[in-house]
């Protein structure tokens, strides 16, 4: 049975207590995602090829993969309940550390080797999207819709420490060994008892009641929630660029701490979710939206004009803070539109727009940085916090039932 708060109790430490352990369920789940990322490319040069479009498949295949899984992971969690699709993703994540074993471990050519990591890799996508949706889906109906917000803050903490904790401890795992193919054998090994512990914690946990109200299709999702689904991605370019071309911006302008910039921008993330993640539920996710717009767009700015490393690092710490609500403030947007009973297709579906700018941003982005030098991307990151500004100001305030 479904537990319903308060508005005025999202902060509490009753509502804390029954997120934290999807919260872990996440940080175990996604270390599965975060930890082979830095590993990958050196053990396919070590062991097959130095191929640079193989390297690259191997990497992006399994975004590919969320987002194409997405639709049927929040209608698994709508039917059939948001913890058996987290224990499903789960399950299948602790299968894809089995796969990565295999693949070393099979004496076979290294193409079936490449064929059967890239299985893994199409398979940890599934993962992901069970993982993701389920427990956002889980934790709302743990705490209250009212307290979605709070929910993909809370998550969203987790998922960036997994992925920026899981990947030194890849690398560590996967240096421990004289072989490439021992050292990732091992990592195959962690890779499969880190879901499998928090398999063991989701079990424990009481399922929420599926909805018994009338679903709305897809389709019809994806109408209501599209123009909030676009801000997201438009707003989520300050995160590609960062990721893709703040440190060649650092080195071909001669700079010193890239690395800095980069752990002050996920400090800033995590600490404003940590510290602000209510503020959807409390004024609104579209008020909290235009903020964070605003101030992603003074971040990218500053990276873009900067004179000295110093304001390009303030510049991805001010972009860093003006995303970290994002997701949650359009996400409790988007939810509004769609009745209670797909909620979990909602979350899928609005997930698929942040897996759509994390796909897209690096490749556009190359076309800026080719025509007009590196730091001009983050004009272009600057830009396109103000179109999404634009088209959130056009965007209906009506709430669907």
């Amino acid at each position: 049975m479904t537990t319903a708060y308060n508005l005025d109790e999202i902060s509490t430490p009753p509502v804390i207590r029954r997120l934290l352990p999807l919260n872990g369920i996440i940080l175990l789940g996604f270390m599965v995602i975060g930890m082979p990322l830095p590993v990958l490319p050196l053990f396919v040069h070590a062991t097959m090829t130095t191929s640079p479009l193989t390297v690259g498949l191997v990497i992006g295949l399994q975004s590919i993969s969320t987002v194409l899984t997405r639709r049927y992971a929040g209608t698994l969690a709508d039917r059939m309940g948001a913890k058996t699709a987290t224990v499903r993703g789960l399950a299948i994540c602790a299968g894809v550390g089995a796969i990565y074993i295999l693949c070393v471990m099979i004496p076979v050519s290294w193409t079936i080797q490449l064929a059967i990591l890239l299985l893994g890799r199409l398979v940890l996508g599934l993962g992901e999207s069970l993982i993701l949706t389920g427990a956002i889906t889980w934790g709302i109906g743990r705490v209250g819709i009212g307290n979605a917000g709070s929910v993909m803050s809370w998550n969203g903490i987790a998922m960036y420490a997994a992925l920026a904790s899981g990947a030194p401890l890849g690398l560590a795992v996967y240096g421990a060994f004289d072989s490439a193919s021992a050292g990732f054998v091992a990592l195959g090994a962690v890779s499969t008892i880190l879901p499998l512990v928090a398999l063991a914690i989701a079990v424990r946990l009481t399922a929420v009641a599926v909805t018994p109200e009338r679903r709305v299709s897809g389709w019809t999702v994806l109408k209501r929630i599209w123009s909030f689904g676009s801000v997201l991605t438009l707003q989520m370019v300050g995160f590609g660029t960062i990721a893709s071309f703040l440190s060649l911006t650092y080195a071909t302008l001669g700079w010193d701490g890239a690395g800095l910039a980069f752990t002050g921008f996920g400090i800033a993330v995590i600490a404003v979710r940590f510290v602000w993640g209510h503020l959807p539920d409390r004024i609104g996710g579209r008020s909290v939206a235009v903020v964070s717009l605003v101030v992603d767009c003074i971040g990218q700015m500053l990276i873009w004009l900067a004179p000295v490393p110093m304001v390009a690092m303030a510049g991805a710490i001010v972009t860093g803070m003006g995303l970290a609500l994002a997701f949650p403030a359009l996400g409790i947007e988007a939810m509004r539109r769609v009745p209670p009973a797909s909620k979990g297709l909602v979350v899928a579906l609005f997930s698929a727009f942040q897996d759509i700018a994390f796909g897209i941003t690096g490749p556009l982005t190359a076309v800026v940085v080719s025509l007009f030098g590196y730091q001009s991307v983050f004009a272009a990151g600057a830009v396109s916090s103000l179109l999404a500004l634009l088209l959130l100001a056009s965007t209906k305030k009506d709430v669907a039932t």
